[in-house]
């Protein structure tokens, strides 16, 4: 029975502004609707189409199960909104490092430094591309653990101790985590990806209080153009100068 309904429109606001228009997600999750149960990992493999190179697309992955600990040839089940349910022999932690390695310094280096400067726990970061916002449920320092994705997740439902994550394309996946520290983990992200955010664009606006290299080259250049002309009697207007400075730094 569900205790609790969290919808984010009122306390998390940014949580669906990025959402895209739902549009076609694989039948197979209109096959097997419903509740899918991580606790039950068994009963998702007979149902999973197998991989031996998977790899994971942020933007539509919603999902990442570990399931290492099973008997079985497979390590990990990916929830993809396009590919269907994936089984793969890679492990959670290949398929991440993989991911967050082609990230290189926007990755979680830059998302660990982010966290410092917001005062956030370092604990259990999540890796941020764009939309996309994949947060481990457990930390993964030691092993392997699941991920969840925040993109296209439309609310959460408390169900006594579990969670479940209710997806864009009517994809309920059940957590063995408690309503409580999903929320929690959902704040921090947005956050960390409003950081992130503010980041990339500050690093592509420039700081108009200080001048940029090109700026301070442009200036000295007029300068001493200015003094070499008047050591020769060289009559010219400040203008004519900048118009012959400014072609000048043209053409390099």
């Amino acid at each position: 029975m569900l205790e609790r309904n969290i919808d984010f429109e009122g306390d998390l606001p940014s949580m669906n502004q990025n959402i895209d228009v739902p549009h076609h997600v694989n039948t197979f999750w209109q096959c097997h609707a419903g509740t899918l149960d991580t606790r039950q990992p068994q009963r998702l493999l007979t149902i999973a189409q197998r991989s031996e190179l998977a790899t994971i697309d942020v933007l539509e992955t919603l999902f990442l199960l570990d399931i290492k600990h099973l008997t079985c040839v497979e390590n990990t089940l990916i929830f993809d909104r396009q590919r269907g349910l994936i089984k793969t022999k890679l492990t959670t932690r290949q398929i991440m490092m993989n991911y967050a390695g082609r990230l290189g310094l926007s990755g979680t280096q830059l998302i660990k430094q982010l966290a410092g400067e917001l005062g956030l726990s370092k604990h259990k970061l999540p890796v941020i591309h764009g939309d996309a916002i994949l947060m481990p449920l457990s930390t993964a320092k030691r092993g392997t653990t699941s991920w969840y994705n925040r993109h296209y997740l439309n609310h959460i439902e408390a169900q006594g101790f579990m969670t479940a994550l209710v997806y864009d394309g009517q994809i309920t996946i059940q957590v063995d985590m408690s309503e409580r520290v999903v929320t929690r983990q959902l704040a921090k992200a947005g956050q960390l990806q409003a950081a992130l955010q503010e980041h990339h664009r500050r690093r592509l606006v420039p700081d108009q209080s200080v001048p940029s290299m090109a700026d301070t080259d442009h200036e000295m250049m007029q300068s001493y153009t200015d003094q070499v002309l008047k050591h020769f009697g060289i009559l010219a207007l400040p203008g004519e100068i900048s118009c012959l400075t400014r072609r000048f730094f043209g053409k390099l």
